[in-house]
């Protein structure tokens, strides 16, 4: 399970790095928020990140139940955790349309994966 809990993250984070490096401000446009210069910035400066992630995720899909596998599976958890709280905080505070809800409920579900595969 855990190869396919980091097959599909690798995914999901390349797919992140291209629309970050590519395309900024249509993405954060996603969430209603406008794409503005401080967004786009981020967005670029933020891209590189995402593919590290995804070579990580990809590399260690085939990790066997280690220490080092549960240091990463909690390192995605709290990653995806924390980008889920975000998101939430952001739409009570007005700054994000719904949407940001529905990727909210998928980040905590990834959470949540990767600590039921973490020893597994």
């Amino acid at each position: 399970m855990f190869r396919f809990v980091s097959l599909g993250v690798s995914v999901i984070f390349l797919i992140l790095f291209v629309l970050l490096a590519f395309l900024p401000a249509t993405y954060v446009a996603t969430y209603g928020v406008e794409g503005d210069a401080g967004a786009i910035f981020m967005g670029r400066r933020a891209s590189p990140m995402f593919l590290g992630l995804a070579l990580l995720m990809w590399q260690a899909r085939d990790a066997p139940a280690s220490s080092l596998r549960s240091t990463i599976c909690w390192a995605m958890a709290v990653l995806f955790a924390g980008i889920a709280v975000t998101g939430i905080i952001e739409y009570l505070n007005g700054t994000a349309g719904a949407v940001i809800l529905i990727a909210a409920l998928g980040e905590l579900i990834v959470a949540a994966l990767f600590v039921g595969v973490r020893d597994r």
